[in-house]
């Protein structure tokens, strides 16, 4: 029955869709031959983007494609969506700059407002926007600067050393798990070597477990997922990201699925619509303690994904995906598509 209920919400393509996307990523496959792009330092993306506009492609769209941020401007009068995926650029908080720059040019584009681009990308405003609609959170600090770093956070280790803003768990490695606020303050100035601003968090034991969620009239509960790690605490680090080599698994936990089911709830009513996102957590299965992080709009879609996974379990394809999210995103924004046909 789940299982039908989930099909039975999914938005479809039309047969012959008018809609023209702008697909933009770091390494997008370009015209004339859309061969997958190769870009170093970018583990399996350029594949994945390749399969990505591929789909889109398949599914009946018009998909017009670009690795520069600057083509937005050039295409407005001619598209109907942008599909961004570009979420590692030089300089700070580059998806909160496209979701802008579209809002500016009156174009509809996938994932949500600015402002709520800007609160997922801000580790520190997620979890204080998370402690108060009720989700649990482990205690955290932000560090900017090196001299910041003489006074210790008010709570005790073992401490998490992480980047506060940033995609793909971006300096995140074993290095990150500290017992003592020596060895954390350490590893923090690593991070602002790397131009980062730093939130640290009391680490949480457990294994990571991350919730898919497609938008809707209510939000589209996929499923739970395990990402694989073979890192000490079983963390996620940016080597694991960035290649994928053990991928995801379905996450088994009947007992505490209401209680994850909750805080998607909760954050929707405060956070949403939005078009597709994740919740990651930690979580230990021998307490059942549950720890949000942090959550993350346009994230991986790849068929070896977690959202693809989770959707699997109903039948559903990764074109399934693709074109409920484009569909979702079109009818969500449909103010803006009749703000373009005159302002442009």
């Amino acid at each position: 029955m789940e299982r039908e209920g989930i099909a039975r919400k999914l938005l479809r393509p039309p047969p012959s869709p008018a809609t023209r996307i702008f697909f933009l990523a770091r390494s997008a496959p370009l015209a004339p031959d859309y061969a997958p792009a190769s870009y170093p330092g970018d583990g399996g993306y350029p594949a994945y983007y390749h399969r990505v506009w591929s789909v889109l492609r398949d599914l009946g769209y018009a998909v017009t494609t670009s690795n520069r941020f600057r083509a937005l401007h050039a295409v407005a009068p001619s598209i109907d969506l942008v599909f961004s995926l570009y979420n590692r650029a030089p300089f700070d908080n580059p998806e909160v700059f496209v979701a802008s720059t579209c809002e500016f040019l009156h174009l509809p584009h996938v994932g949500a407002k600015p402002n709520i681009r800007a609160l997922a990308e801000d580790k520190w405003l997620t979890k204080n926007l998370a402690r108060s609609i009720g989700l649990p959170v482990a205690d955290g600090a932000i560090f900017a600067r090196r001299e910041d770093l003489e006074n210790p956070p008010p709570f005790r280790g073992p401490y998490f050393v992480k980047n506060r803003f940033g995609a793909a768990s971006e300096g995140v490695s074993e290095q990150s798990i500290q017992d003592d606020w020596s060895g954390a303050a350490r590893v923090a100035e690593t991070f602002f070597a790397r131009g980062m601003s730093v939130l640290v968090e009391q680490y949480a034991a457990g294994v990571d477990v991350t919730v898919p969620v497609l938008g809707g009239d209510e939000p589209l509960i996929l499923g739970l997922v395990r990402p694989r790690s073979n890192r000490l605490g079983a963390i996620v680090t940016e080597d694991l990201k960035r290649d994928d080599p053990l991928g995801y698994e379905i996450f088994e936990n009947a007992d505490y699925v209401p209680y994850f089911h909750a805080d998607v709830r909760a954050l929707w009513a405060a956070a949403g619509p939005m078009d597709y996102l994740r919740l990651d957590y930690r979580f230990d299965p021998t307490t059942g303690r549950r720890i949000f992080l942090e959550f993350n709009l346009c994230c991986h879609i790849g068929r070896s994904g977690a959202i693809c996974l989770a959707a699997a379990q109903w039948g559903l394809l990764q074109a399934d995906v693709l074109g409920h999210v484009v569909e979702y995103s079109l009818r969500r924004q449909m103010r803006e598509r009749e703000k373009q046909q005159w302002v442009c």
